[in-house]
């Protein structure tokens, strides 16, 4: 633990700040203060209006919202709700840090990382951009990512949910604020890594004086680093400590697997998923003349009905890229992908509408999969009417399955952006499964949610699992919940895929 500071004046300081959005009252009186060098913990269940919180108090909240309440950050004589766009510009990436919990949505597809880091830093520091490159890469290097001269020559497409996480990590340190909110900076890492980036955030502490609003899920995040805790609820803010250890136990319960008589494939006749000799590997001579990047190689796996395939690794090792393909997201460089017999992958792959009935995708960052733009309702329904379906029986299947996936009335006709991570992820999975398809991909499904809420969602899957006979893949970097949930286990390490 790092020690109280005592007297000192807080960095940031939160009186009952209220926020409305979309006519729904999501943070009714939250208060906290971040002292320098500690670690403050704003931990609560999904939808307690953690994120919002961070949101406001570095002024992106949507447009509709209306907020009330009073945050002052050392240094600013203005309140923070009350600033422009214009004085944002001045102290958002200078004053204070920001992760945000969707770290891919935070960095521009187009451009690579190094443009963007370099960007970063040069808007608030008169240097050269070879002396911004040379600070963007050791950011890089000290957010754990290995080589990296390559990330930072990399576009974000080509990089994992983690290494993302980092690199968000890195552009938020680079200037030297005096304050760091992240939101959730380490739910898409594994063990090892979530360990050195808390390190590195303690090392950070004590080198610049840094003061840390950490919203979190995890209760070991929180017993490992954080000096005070706020707790959230219904949006409504406490000081006073958790004791996590209840909870856990009944997590551990809730997610006991219930036996599964199907444990895979015993022949290429009998599976649903076959994947056969598949590697990835990425030109990128156009860019730089680079030599080929190989992300994946060799890789056979197969699936029979109703199983749940795990695939477990490190951030970065290329089990996304896998999953991807499986999807019919990217094509493989070598080998092939069939669902159901029918080929994903090739010359003579199924087209789209055939292809959506086979296989679906339950993503790992639950905001960035679905349509800010679009109610909840609507994007579920669409996959039964681009099937055929008419648009009224689809809109009712869809409401159906919402409510099944744990969703209220009140929620469902609701817009994305007014719903928290866990809710998101429940909405991705409805949509995933309404046309009930061969194959579910679900990359990292719980790496966004509270413990309480992983439980829920677990036994959702293991439900619609049974009522459909889908075949799942789960992908993750928690070796417990792949032992727990699956049939047969492969492990993804430095491109290759082997089974345990």
């Amino acid at each position: 633990m790092i020690g109280q500071t005592g007297s000192v004046p807080p960095l940031l300081s939160v009186k009952g700040l209220r926020v409305e959005i979309g006519g729904h009252v999501a943070v009714r009186d939250v208060s906290l203060v971040v002292q320098p060098k500690s670690v403050h913990c704003l931990a609560g269940d999904s939808g307690s209006g953690k994120t919002l919180t961070s949101l406001a108090a570095v002024g992106l909240l949507p447009p509709s919202t209306t907020t009330s309440g009073l945050i002052q950050l050392s240094g600013v004589d203005e309140d923070l709700l009350t600033l422009d766009q214009m004085s944002w510009s001045s102290i958002r990436g200078r004053s204070i840090g920001y992760v945000g919990q969707n770290a891919l949505g935070s960095l521009h597809p187009a451009f690579r990382v190094e443009t963007q880091v370099v960007e970063a830093i040069r808007r608030h520091r008169s240097i050269s951009r070879s002396e911004a490159r040379s600070l963007a890469v050791e950011e890089l290097a000290a957010v754990d990512l290995d080589d990296p001269e390559r990330v930072a020559r990399s576009r974000p497409a080509e990089l994992s949910g983690g290494m993302c996480q980092r690199v968000a990590l890195a552009m938020a340190l680079c200037n030297r604020p005096s304050i760091l909110i992240a939101d959730e900076p380490t739910t898409a890492l594994d063990d090892d890594t979530q360990n050195h980036i808390l390190d590195l955030i303690r090392a950070r502490i004590e080198r610049d004086s840094l003061g840390v609003l950490l919203i979190t899920h995890d209760r070991r995040v929180v017993e490992q680093i954080a000096d005070e805790v706020t707790t959230i609820a219904d949006g409504v803010s406490s000081p006073e400590p958790i004791e996590p250890a209840a909870k856990a136990r009944t997590v551990r319960s809730a997610n006991k697997r219930r036996p599964n008589n199907v444990k895979g494939a015993e022949s290429v006749d009998d599976a649903v998923l076959q994947i056969d000799g598949v590697a990835k590997t990425y030109d990128r001579s156009r860019w730089r003349r680079q030599p080929p990047a190989p992300i994946l190689r060799d890789v056979t796996i197969s699936a029979g009905p109703g199983s749940t395939v795990g695939l477990v690794g490190r951030s970065g090792a290329g089990k996304t890229t896998l999953a991807q393909i499986i999807a019919g997201v990217l094509a493989p460089t070598e080998g092939s992908v069939h669902i159901g017999g029918r080929p994903i992958t090739g010359p003579k792959r199924v087209g789209r509408v055939e292809k959506a009935g086979l296989v679906q995708y339950v993503f790992q960052d639950p905001f960035g999969s679905l349509n800010p733009r679009r109610s909840t309702v609507a994007q579920v329904a669409e996959p039964l009417i681009v099937g055929g379906q008419p648009a009224e029986l689809a809109r009712h299947r869809a409401i159906e399955l919402l409510i099944e996936v744990g969703l209220t009335p009140a929620q469902i006709h609701r817009f994305p952006t007014t719903l928290s991570g866990g809710q998101c992820q429940r909405v991705g999975i409805a949509r995933a499964l309404i046309r009930r398809p061969r194959v579910v991909v679900l990359d990292e499904p719980l790496s966004a949610l509270d413990r309480s809420i992983r439980a829920e969602i677990l036994t959702i899957l293991d439900d619609l699992q049974d009522s459909t006979g889908a075949t799942y893949l789960l992908i993750s970097h928690e070796r417990p919940l792949i032992e727990r949930q699956s049939d047969r286990i492969y492990e993804v390490a430095d491109g290759a895929v082997r089974q345990r």
